[in-house]
């Protein structure tokens, strides 16, 4: 019998990228995987990230300032990588190698984009992905991206495949094993909370007890998330995901307009730019242009092609009135005993894909569910537009949407064949904390209530609305100059009021029992030179802006907006899908 030959071991970690893989029990190897693989897809992908961002900050708010925000958005990301891997480990062996590899590889090709294009990462980018744009795509891949994705990609996925770490329930120790994992998730979360605690103290993001319909502030760590691998393209597919699914469950449970009944065009559409801006929280009767003493509406009181309604909103809430704006009246199924109303068909947005627009929706908001019923097919949440580089350190203001409006307009000029083109905006407009929406050298009216949850009198309270309407004007300015030159038609529509008095101020009262002012909107059409050279279109809009001279208030309202947006740009249903007496371009 022959001796057995000594075994040589080597020291911890030495060879690693070569060694076979780890055994169950191979705690080093394991921790030093783990270890590879964070610092790899936390910082090593993110450098270019973090160097940009710590620039701009730098500029802004000064090298220490800037230092210590990247600090804390590093920590923020190496905790959710940690955490991402421990909870993949809990699954077993196969699902660590699975999420570790695709975590590598779909970050290495994601950070070239975001080092050499500057893109954020997210619902379209992953959209455009996975569906559409292959030709482009297929320009993008060049030797240099190949390099890269082999060098930061390919070879560390192999590595990591090789030593993976082995299933904790398996071999001896368990429990150990267990434990371990169990604390180094706990490591990981205290890390990420702790960050993310520190950075919204950091950028000084507060988080005001506010009412439940109130929009929240941006936080540091949800635009943090959307810079970032591996968050952003992660948070990108889930929500490509939650929209397919939610698009399939709709799909079943509503109605489609656009297949029930027929929509004819009478004019090309070709190149037509429909813009759509959703209001927040503006009331009609604040407006100059609609009657209010104050000159808050400048820039709207010198357009000629205006057509303006002191209209009546079909509920009032940001929530309730998404559903129902933008539905046929005879979808709306009126709720009982106080439930809300159930809708029962698609909105309109599905009647213009049938038309073949393409639909691009830009949102300083956060209705997921109304957004993914719009079913765009380029979507930028306030976050990731936050997160884009040109915005960094810029305050929330409904200036970002002309900006995206801008580029949007700009792409549809450059593509072939030019199908048409409907943008929704969804401003923050004068929702809530009133102060908060308008640049500060633009408060007009002083003092301006900057505590709403103060002591702030009325008074105060009505400069602060008023400012943030002229500020709505000033940014419905910016929309109509960026489509100026182009056959366009825009749109405003306001969802709900809100009540000031006595100190207070509210909305979302139960509409059964809701006070007048809290359904007081304004609607307004504007149409552009080049879409009024079309005499059938130039009629239509003629009749609006007659309607809107001899209406008096609350005549009109939510209900019209669905024929409207059709009728107005020449739309016909000869089966009654389109109502004429509720399309307000179309004839007596």
């Amino acid at each position: 019998m022959k001796p057995d030959r000594p075994v040589t071991l080597p020291p911890p970690g030495a060879n690693f990228l070569f060694r076979r893989s780890a055994s169950p029990g191979d705690a080093d190897t394991r921790w030093l995987a783990c270890c590879c693989f964070v610092l790899g897809t936390g910082l090593l992908l993110n450098l270019p990230v973090f160097w940009r961002r710590g620039v701009g900050l730098a500029e802004r708010a000064g090298l220490s300032q800037a230092l210590w925000v990247t600090l804390l958005e590093a920590a923020l990301v190496l905790g959710l990588s940690g955490l991402l891997i421990g909870l993949a480990a809990l699954a077993g062996r196969s699902a660590l190698r699975m999420v570790g590899a695709s975590v590598i590889l779909v970050g290495a090709a994601a950070a070239w984009f975001m080092w050499q294009f500057q893109v954020v990462i997210g619902y379209g980018t992953v959209l455009a992905t996975l569906t559409r744009d292959h030709d482009l795509t297929r320009e993008l891949l060049d030797a240099r991206l190949m390099l890269w994705w082999t060098a930061l990609g390919l070879l560390p996925t192999l590595a990591w495949l090789r030593h993976t770490p082995g299933s904790w329930w398996r071999g001896h120790r368990r429990v150990a094993r267990l434990a371990g994992w169990l604390v180094w998730i706990a490591v990981c979360a205290v890390l990420m909370s702790g960050a993310r605690l520190a950075l919204a103290s950091a950028t000084r993001v507060t988080q005001d007890v506010v009412p439940a319909d109130a929009p929240r502030a941006s936080s540091a760590a949800g635009v943090a998330a959307h810079a970032y691998l591996p968050s952003n393209w992660l948070a990108g597919v889930g929500a490509v995901a939650g929209q397919a699914w939610r698009q399939h469950r709709d799909g079943q449970q509503l109605k489609d307009p656009s297949v029930l009944h027929r929509h004819l065009p009478t004019v090309p559409l070709d190149g037509l730019v429909v813009v759509l801006v959703i209001g927040e929280t503006t009331r009609h009767d604040r407006m100059g242009v609609l009657g209010h003493h104050r000159d808050t509406t400048p820039h709207l009181a010198r357009e000629r092609d205006l057509a303006a309604f002191a209209a009546r909103s079909c509920d009032t809430s940001t929530q309730l009135s998404l559903a129902c704006m933008f539905v046929r009246p005879q979808a709306v199924v009126a709720g009982l005993g106080g439930a809300p109303d159930r809708v029962t068909e698609r909105d309109v947005f599905a009647v213009y894909r049938s038309l073949g627009f393409r639909i691009e929706l830009y949102a300083l908001q956060g209705e997921a569910g109304f957004y993914s019923r719009v079913g765009a097919d380029e979507m930028k949440l306030r976050e990731m537009i936050l997160a884009e580089p040109q915005n960094l350190g810029r305050p929330t203001h409904d200036v970002l949407l002309v900006d995206q409006l801008r580029a949007a307009v700009d792409r549809h000029e450059a593509r072939e064949p030019r199908q048409p083109l409907l943008v929704v905006l969804h401003t923050k407009g004068s929702h809530y904390h009133y102060a908060q929406r308008y640049p500060v050298e633009q408060a007009i009216w002083r003092p301006d209530c900057s505590d709403p949850d103060g002591t702030c009198d009325e008074a105060s309270l009505f400069n602060a609305f008023d400012n943030s309407v002229r500020y709505v004007d000033t940014v419905l300015q910016g929309v109509r100059d960026v489509v100026r030159q182009r056959r366009a038609l825009v749109v405003y529509a306001a969802d709900h009021g809100e009540s000031i008095g006595g100190g207070t101020h509210f909305h979302a009262t139960p509409k059964a029992i809701a006070p007048p002012e809290q359904f007081k909107v304004p609607m307004l059409f504007w149409a552009s030179r080049r879409f009024l050279a079309d005499p059938a279109l130039a009629a239509g809009h003629a009749r609006l802006m007659d309607r809107a001279r001899v209406s008096p208030a609350d005549r009109h309202g939510h209900h019209e907006l669905y024929a409207s947006l059709l009728g107005c740009m020449g739309v016909r249903s000869p089966d009654g899908g389109i109502d004429p007496a509720l399309d307000l371009c179309a004839g007596p």
